[in-house]
């Protein structure tokens, strides 16, 4: 037994069958075995080292492999789906781009066996080096990360070749597939072809009038009608440019067949489980944060965390819908931060309302999680509501004239996904290699973004400012507050080698009118009395990653 083990870490497989146009919309599923073979020989003519694996050797493990279609094991909980892109075509008229793809659950795995293939020790070194070589299967952003395997037992396969009637009971949905020809049939099929080309082209010129032409003219006409796309190995024919092909007229690789398989379906929605709320019982808190990965190209950078975060609870109370009256969202006062006259919850000194924390938890200058902590803990119906969030997304009628001139390039959407619902302890990780820099239990605490006075700065400055508002949220006690050293920082050092100051980062809220007394930040590194549990986030804008504190990288 042979199989070739395929995961994908951007969590989507993109591939357009054989025939179709990409605006279709079709994903082939499975990965056809004609382009698994292809994607093998490709690797080898682009990584190979051919001293180590001469030509002749990736001929036999090509013919093989091509002997019998494989059969997968194919994730049951993929989901059809795709996205929508306007292209500029001709200047300025935009049309609207289809990019289909499966979408796969985090770790799944797609299998493709040959359960009667066994290869020598020669070829199976072979076919580990060129998996270990393969970097996307499919278009270009379908990266995957392959694997070679002899063992059947970790897997079932779930879709299987069938003959037409088999298909017609079977338990699933039919497909055709394009697989590769086994060499013997492969080589009948070139001579029969070949035979007809020539017997086409003599008939041709006797119609004509002409005389019958010499073989050797013939074989001349035969090349010039064909271009070279029936070469005489199967490893040549699956090495040709699908371009030649489609330039000749064939309608499909001469080297290929059609072969039905079965599969699970492939839904354009995610299979419905039974979704268990989590249940709240008595002496258990209710899990206080919650935190997605954010991806998309470019990220966003560290020094607008506060314009992220402010995105976040936007996004976030969008889930809870709007009033019909009023038109305000829904979203409890713990999550707005707004009370039922819709003022601001300026009045609470222990902030018990959500923060919305972007962090660069590597360090590289770019935001990669956004955390949301609420201190008094989620409901069922706010972890329902929060568990659908998928993206930010900039609003182009509402972005200023400094966002249109800073970020005219930059992308206006990123995606969400949820690393789940716990205790700031579950984030942690460990001391040698923390998940998150947000949470821990440290004595000492370092600035993340600038730290912005919440009030006038009186006698004494940062430092002072410091210490008053650790005693007005509840975190220490005057006498613990004043044993606190606060040390000034001129810049914070990502990993990159860059330094960043806080005239750097944007410290400013989008909406207008707000008091601000301090527009100018620093940056501080806290050192208290005993260790200290994280989140610790100070200051103005702290509900939305100003004043945020961690440890250092």
């Amino acid at each position: 037994m042979f199989a070739l083990i395929l995961r994908f870490p951007a969590g989507r497989y993109h591939a357009t069958p054989w025939g179709r146009n990409v605006n279709e919309a079709d994903v082939a599923w499975p990965p056809e075995p004609w382009r698994l073979l292809r994607a093998l020989v490709a690797t080898w003519w682009q990584k190979g080292d051919p001293d180590r694996w001469p030509r002749d050797t990736l001929a036999r493990l090509i013919e093989a492999l091509a002997e019998t279609p494989p059969v997968f094991h194919l994730p049951e909980d993929a989901v059809h789906s795709h996205t929508r892109h306007y292209m500029p075509v001709n200047g300025d008229n935009p049309k609207l781009i289809f990019d289909a793809f499966a979408h796969l659950p985090a770790d799944s795995e797609i299998v493709a066996a040959w359960p009667h293939v066994t290869l020598d020790d020669d070829l199976l070194d072979l076919a580990w080096d060129l998996a270990n070589g393969l970097g996307y299967l499919g278009r270009a952003e379908s990266w995957v990360e392959a694997a070679v395997s002899t063992d059947q037992s970790k897997w079932r396969a779930n879709c299987h070749p069938v003959t037409g009637s088999e298909a017609t009971g079977a338990d699933g949905s039919p497909v055709r597939v394009l697989a590769p020809l086994s060499a013997t049939e492969y080589a009948d099929k070139r001579t029969r072809l070949m035979a007809e080309t020539k017997a086409r082209l003599t008939v041709a010129d006797c119609n004509a009038g002409k005389k019958a032409p010499t073989p050797k003219a013939l074989a001349k006409k035969v090349d010039g009608e064909l271009k070279g796309t029936l070469p005489e190995s199967l490893l040549d024919a699956l090495s040709l440019d699908t371009g030649d092909l489609q330039k000749v007229g064939w309608t499909r690789p001469p080297a290929s067949r059609e072969v039905v398989y079965v599969r699970p379906p492939l839904s354009p929605t995610a299979r419905r489980r039974r979704h268990r709320a989590p249940a709240i019982h008595t002496g258990k808190a209710m899990p206080t944060v919650v935190r997605w990965v954010l991806t998309g190209r470019p990220r966003p950078r560290v020094e607008d965390t506060i314009r992220i975060g402010e995105l976040m609870r936007v996004a976030a109370m969008s889930t809870f819908g709007r009033d019909t009256d009023t038109g305000r969202f829904k979203a409890p006062p713990e999550i707005s931060g707004h009370g039922a006259d819709n003022g601001a919850l300026r009045d609470d000194p222990a902030h018990a309302h959500a923060f919305w924390l972007p962090e660069d938890a590597d360090n590289d200058g770019w935001i990669d999680h956004v955390t949301v902590w609420l201190p008094g803990g989620f409901d069922v119906k706010a972890q329902a509501k929060l568990s659908g969030l998928r993206k930010l997304w900039v609003n182009p009628k509402n972005r200023t004239a400094e966002d249109a001139e800073t970020h005219a390039r930059a992308v206006r959407e990123w995606h969400l996904v949820l690393e789940g619902f716990g205790q700031p302890e579950d984030f942690m990780g460990s001391k040698e290699e923390p998940a998150s820099r947000l949470f821990g239990t440290f004595r000492t605490w370092t600035s993340l973004t600038p730290f912005l006075a919440a009030g006038h700065l009186k006698k004494g400055g940062y430092e002072a400012e410091i210490r008053r508002l650790l005693v007005r949220r509840g975190i220490l006690g005057d006498a613990e507050a004043q044993a606190v050293h606060v040390h000034a920082e001129p810049a914070i050092h990502l990993k990159s080698g860059k330094d960043l100051r806080p005239i750097h980062f944007h410290r400013f809220r989008s909406r207008s009118g707000e008091r601000q007394p301090d527009s100018q930040g620093t940056f501080l590194t806290l050192t208290f009395p005993s260790e200290r549990s994280g989140p610790m986030a100070l200051g103005f804008g702290s509900h939305f990653g100003l004043g945020l504190f961690g440890t250092e990288s």
